[in-house]
């Protein structure tokens, strides 16, 4: 399959997951009162978290390591789908036993059985990660596609019966179980079938130089979660569920910018190390073309993105006015961190990976700390800017050192220029609408432009219905 109809897979999927996600919106936000959806909101925050340690950084592991031996990929493939199932059996025992303990030291007040249906679910979609990664790897974007809609279909359809039916937040860790582990089935039943390597024939394939690449994508994990969900922990202590409510839905009209990058990120992360292996020019050129591709999306929600928010929610919702465009050029700012690393990956088993969001995490935990308490969300979103600017500069500075690409700067420059001319037009002058959609055509008629070739590829490969795997 072609990186072109990967992307296509990969982005429907993330359209119909995500645009469910949204759906469910001015449903829960209606169903559920302020006090009652910030509860739910700190219950994702801590999933967020679990997620991070659950995973162990093994679907990043399948994604960097490259094997002549498909059996040896295959086998790898096994140990790390026994170790995911070892790792969570033991997570759900625990949390099982210790639960009453462990709710009593949160910030928010959760309920001893919604904790536990969490647990559950959480460990249900880290086992799932690794068939997930199975068909990224494989090319099986139209097999991952069925299964994550599916998925989203099913757990959206029973949240919503189960909210009308009165089951509150209750229902929605319910619906996420079950709607995990129905998936999760069918997933094992496809990938075991392929994994029939045997140990008599290959022994584990885990060492301890793995240990060391796991080690350091799981604390660097638990490092971008303390610039990515941790200010929740600190909102709802010092401002109270009601006003966690209100951050987390102007967060989630932000992460849609996030998510529309989503394919483009998916097949990237799969097959950067294939490209700077082949050439590095070649890597350079669509590395540039991703992010450009990234800001042009931030750049339509910055327009979008309000107009839908004060569409969709009721109107206890509706906050401050700048909140969501600066979570949107936070997201901007990220995607530069996400593209332009790749020498702190392929170097010192991603130790570099890990200081630095290690020292971000330092920065965002002191910025969170000395300015929520006294600006609440504003302080928050402050502190995140700094940290994501941080991040994204060192990355970029470390990554070079490690790993010389020669970057054709001049070409982000105007999308820098048009994202900041945006935001203040946003925030400033609200109103001002013909404005905001004269600033974003220039923006997309520039990259049109920059990129006139790579679009007359593509729309003469479409009728062909053979796209060409050099035009991605």
């Amino acid at each position: 399959m072609t990186g072109l109809k990967q992307i296509l897979y990969f982005g429907i999927s993330v359209v119909v997951v995500k645009g469910l996600g949204f759906l469910l919106l001015p449903v829960t936000t209606r169903l559920l009162d302020l006090t009652e959806f910030g509860e739910l909101n700190f219950l994702v925050s801590v999933s967020s978290v679990c997620s991070l340690l659950l995973c162990l950084g093994l679907p990043e592991l399948l994604f960097k390591q490259q094997y002549n031996d498909n059996r040896l990929k295959l086998a790898l493939f096994r140990d790390c789908l026994v170790l995911s199932a070892v790792v969570c059996s033991l997570f759900i025992v625990i949390a099982l036993i210790f639960t009453h303990k462990i709710i009593v030291h949160l910030p928010a007040n959760v309920a001893p059985l919604d904790f536990q249906l969490l647990c559950i679910n959480l460990s249900l979609s880290a086992l799932l990660a690794i068939p997930y990664t199975y068909f990224r790897v494989y090319n099986l974007a139209k097999h991952y596609c069925v299964l994550a809609v599916c998925h989203g279909l099913l757990q959206t359809v029973v949240t919503i019966s189960l909210l009308l039916l009165g089951k509150g937040i209750t229902g929605v860790m319910f619906s996420g179980m079950i709607s995990t582990l129905l998936i999760l089935l069918i997933a094992l039943f496809f990938v075991i079938k392929k994994l029939t390597i045997t140990y008599a024939s290959i022994s584990w394939r885990l060492n301890k130089q793995h240990s060391a690449f796991l080690l350091a994508i799981i604390v660097s994990s638990l490092c971008v979660y303390a610039g990515n969900g941790a200010e929740n922990w600190f909102i709802v202590a010092h401002e109270g569920e009601a006003v966690l409510a209100q951050y987390y839905v102007a967060v989630q009209f932000a992460v849609m910018t996030s998510f529309t990058f989503e394919p483009i990120r998916m097949w990237w992360f799969a097959k950067r190390f294939d490209f700077i292996k082949e050439d590095k020019v070649n890597y350079s050129f669509s590395a540039v073309r991703s992010l450009n591709i990234g800001l042009a999306l931030c750049a339509i929600m910055l327009i979008l993105a309000p107009i839908l928010f004060n569409l969709v929610l009721p109107s206890a919702y509706q906050t401050n006015t700048w909140w969501l465009p600066a979570l949107i050029i936070i997201v901007a700012i990220r995607h530069h961190s996400d593209i332009l690393n790749i020498g702190c990956f392929m170097h010192k088993n991603g130790l570099y990976v890990t200081l630095i969001n290690a020292c971000a995490a330092v920065i965002a935990m002191i910025g969170l700390w000395l300015l929520v308490a006294n600006e609440g969300v504003n302080g928050a979103i402050l502190a995140l800017l700094i940290m994501q600017l941080f991040k994204a500069a060192s990355f970029f500075v470390i990554s070079q050192r490690l790993e010389k690409i020669q970057i054709n700067v001049k070409d982000l420059i105007v999308s820098w220029i048009s994202l900041a001319c945006l935001f203040c037009s946003v925030v400033f002058y609200p109103q001002w609408f013909v404005l905001h959609i004269g600033i974003l055509t220039a923006f997309l008629v520039f990259l049109s432009l920059l990129y006139k070739t790579d679009i007359q590829r593509v729309i003469k490969a479409f009728p062909t219905r053979h796209v060409d795997a050099s035009i991605l």
